[in-house]
This record gives C-alpha cells, sequence and structure tokens, in this order.
C-alpha cells in the first residue's frame, strides 16, 4: 500500500465502516422523515462506490445479477397489474430492497479492500452487534424513561398501541415486531455454523441472540429452533447438548425477565402456550387463530389466482377494503400479482441463495446454512412479508453473498495500515 493508501484505510475509515454497518444492517430512522434513511443508506452506497474502482464494482454487481434482475421483473410486473387495477404501484417501495442489498455488499466490499477482512470477521462483527443490541435492550429494561426516548424515534408508528409497548419493543431497529426477531433468529444460525466449523466460543453468542428474539418476537425462536435442528441433524450429540443449554438459558432469562418486566414475560409465556395448545389439542388461539383464519383468505376466481389483483392486502393498507386484512407473507404476494408474481419473486431468492451455495466452500455446504435459511425464508413469510425491503431478505441475501465469495490469500491486494 502506498502512504495514501495507508491513511485511506486507517481506523477513523475503519470506524466509520463499522458504525454504516450497523446503519445497513437495522435501519434505524432518528429522524422525523421516512425518506432520510433512503438518503442516508444513498449516501453509504455513494461513499463506498467512491473507495472502489470500476472493477470491483462491476465484479460485485455481477455477482448480484441474478437477484437484481429477478426483483426488478416482479417489480416491473406487479406495478403493470397494479396500474391495470387503478391502484399504487409501488415501485419505489418495492424497489428499496435491491438498494440495501447492493448497499451492505458495497460496504463488504471495501471492507476486504481496505482491511484484508474474512468471512469469519465479518460474521462474528455482526455477532458483536448483536451484543450490542441485547446491551441497549438492557437498558431499556432498565430505564423507562430512556426507553420511551429511543422509541418516540425508532418506533414512531406502532408506540401508540399499548398492547405492543408493554410488552416489545427493545434495542434500536428500524422494525421491533417482525424483522428484528427473524434476523436475530439469523444470526443464531450464524453462531451454530461458526460454531460448529471455527471454534465452539461462538456457541456463547446464541444466548444474546435469543435474549434479543424473546423481547421482540416469538416468531424468531420458531425460526431458530428448526434452523437448529436442519443443521445440526448430523451432530445429534452436540446439538442436544447445544439446545440443553440453550433451554436452560431461557429459563433462567424468563425468570430475570419476570421480575423486572412482567408484561413482557406474561406475552412469551402466553406465545408458548398456544403453541402447545396448537401441537397437542389442536386448539388455535391467539396468533395461530387469526394465522389459520381471518388472514388465510384467497382469490375467487382461477384467473386471479394467476395474475392477481394489483392489490396489498397488507394490513392498514387503504385499497385492500374490498378483500380483507392479512398480515401472511404468501397471501399478500397472491393478491398482488398471483401465481406469476410469487413465481417471479420467490424464484429469484431461491435461485440466488441455490447459486450461493453452489459457489459456496465445502465447509458451507456441508453445514446445511443455506437450506437453513429456506426454512427460515418459508416460516416467516407466513408470520410476515419477507420479500417487501427488510433486513431479513437484505440479510439472507447478504450473507449468501458473504459466505460464497470469499477470496483467496493470493487475490487480496489490500492490507490496513
Amino acid at each position: 500500500m502506498t502512504a495514501v493508501n495507508r491513511q485511506i484505510g486507517g481506523p477513523f475509515l475503519r470506524l466509520g465502516l463499522l458504525i454504516a454497518g450497523f446503519y445497513l444492517i437495522y435501519q434505524p430512522n432518528f429522524w422525523s422523515s421516512s425518506y432520510v434513511p433512503l438518503i442516508v443508506t444513498l449516501g453509504i452506497t455513494g461513499g463506498c462506490v467512491l473507495l472502489l474502482s470500476p472493477k470491483d464494482l462491476s465484479i460485485a454487481i455481477n455477482r448480484l445479477h441474478i437477484f437484481v434482475i429477478g426483483v426488478m421483473l416482479s417489480v416491473i410486473y406487479f406495478a403493470f397489474r397494479a396500474k391495470l387495477a387503478g391502484n399504487d404501484p409501488r415501485v419505489f417501495q418495492n424497489i428499496v430492497i435491491i438498494l440495501n442489498v447492493v448497499a451492505l455488499v458495497l460496504w463488504l466490499e471495501v471492507l476486504r479492500k481496505y482491511f484484508n477482512v474474512t468471512s469469519e470477521t465479518v460474521l462474528t462483527w455482526m455477532l458483536w452487534m448483536v451484543v450490542v443490541q441485547c446491551l441497549f435492550a438492557l437498558v431499556m429494561l432498565a430505564s423507562s424513561g430512556i426507553r420511551a426516548a429511543i422509541l418516540a424515534k425508532t418506533a414512531t408508528g406502532i408506540i401508540q398501541n399499548q398492547f405492543i409497548y408493554g410488552e416489545r419493543l427493545y434495542g434500536i431497529s428500524s422494525d421491533y415486531t417482525f424483522f428484528t426477531p427473524i434476523y436475530h433468529s439469523l444470526m443464531g444460525l450464524v453462531a451454530i455454523y461458526l460454531g460448529m466449523n471455527h471454534g465452539k466460543k461462538y456457541y456463547w453468542f446464541l444466548p444474546f441472540c435469543v435474549f434479543i428474539i424473546v423481547l421482540n418476537g416469538r416468531t424468531g425462536l420458531i425460526t431458530l429452533a428448526f434452523g437448529f435442528a436442519l443443521m445440526l441433524v448430523k451432530r445429534m450429540l452436540s446439538s442436544v447438548r447445544g439446545l440443553f443449554q440453550v433451554v436452560l438459558i431461557i429459563i433462567l432469562g424468563l425468570a430475570f425477565l419476570q421480575s423486572i418486566q412482567p408484561d413482557t414475560y406474561i406475552w412469551i409465556v402466553s406465545g408458548f402456550e398456544d403453541t402447545f395448545a396448537l401441537v397437542f389439542e389442536g386448539s388455535k388461539q391467539g396468533n395461530y387463530e387469526q394465522l389459520t383464519g381471518s388472514f388465510l383468505m384467497f382469490p375467487s376466481q382461477l384467473l386471479d389466482w394467476v395474475f392477481g389483483y394489483g392489490v396489498r392486502v397488507y394490513g392498514g393498507n387503504a385499497s385492500n377494503i374490498w378483500f380483507g386484512t392479512s398480515d401472511i407473507g404468501f397471501i399478500n404476494d397472491l393478491f398482488m400479482g398471483g401465481i406469476i408474481y410469487m413465481v417471479l419473486l420467490y424464484g429469484t431468492i431461491i435461485a440466488s441463495l441455490a447459486a450461493c451455495h453452489k459457489k459456496s466452500g465445502k465447509v458451507v455446504r456441508d453445514s446445511k446454512i443455506f437450506l437453513a435459511f429456506g426454512v427460515v425464508l418459508l416460516i416467516a413469510n407466513y408470520k410476515g412479508e419477507v420479500a417487501r425491503s427488510g433486513m431479513v431478505l437484505t440479510a439472507m441475501i447478504f450473507l449468501g453473498y458473504l459466505l460464497s465469495t470469499e477470496l483467496k490469500i493470493e487475490e487480496k491486494k489490500w492490507q490496513s495500515a
């Protein structure tokens, strides 16, 4: 490296990149305008573009071509279908996911170019960010005033819901009740992957992942449990031991939570009770009643199954007045663009993950982590809209890129000072 490059790749750039990475992953909105996060993301992306060569940019974008082209086709199709129905084409909202993924990928390539980081290094940093989120959560648990001040900035759209406000919403994020817990279940799977292949010390991150999950959304525990079982199916002894440790930590954590935040404790326990009632008694209650009842609705005509209605039926959307409301991602996509739209969108996601799996090393493939990602996607999209521009799909595509593009030592051109 020249003296100029050493200066560019110094501690200030490293610190700036780490702060930018935290923002790109969790995307908190500290401002009253909903457009500011987009401007910040564009600014970070632009800074990364300036730090990379045209060749670096070309290689990175080319590696994302399946995802970018597929999502663009799905956006164009829905815009056309929505216009025919006289509804909002939502081009801007649906295309933001591409910007989020590209921003994180370019951020990664800058880290690789100037600081010679490995995939393990980046994944470890992402796990430490989970620990940071837990620290924020503990502060918010200890001080209702600090919690109220943080949520007044980052959760203005949902703090009026006293049921949710009293039991959930901890940490610093853009979406506490769905994207945050599902994302942290992905981080739990990353901890398991690293523990399996890079040292048992990484299993110590699991309790932090579980802690932040249970404070915000119980679905994250389900996705983590299924992914955990899938990844460790060949290591049953290790999985039983690890599962015992996680269960013990959950019990101790619940006891601690009961003493300091009883509303959240009751909400978590009620989730377990609803699940046991469904599995052992066949009784649908709580969220399960909605997810298998009023939320489960379908088009009435064959053509509508194929082409959709060009409308989003997610709760609170004014254009869904004639159809009803559903928070189920599959149902929303079916009403938005029918089977054609779902094939375009889901096919793109599956093809992107499959391509990353094929290009990754033997250790990654044997870990079954990409298959676990697919299971998380399947479960999460029943609970919410994974395919919209949120951290779940962004993180999944980014992690796939990260795990499948590890540079060989001889390919690394830059060293940090």
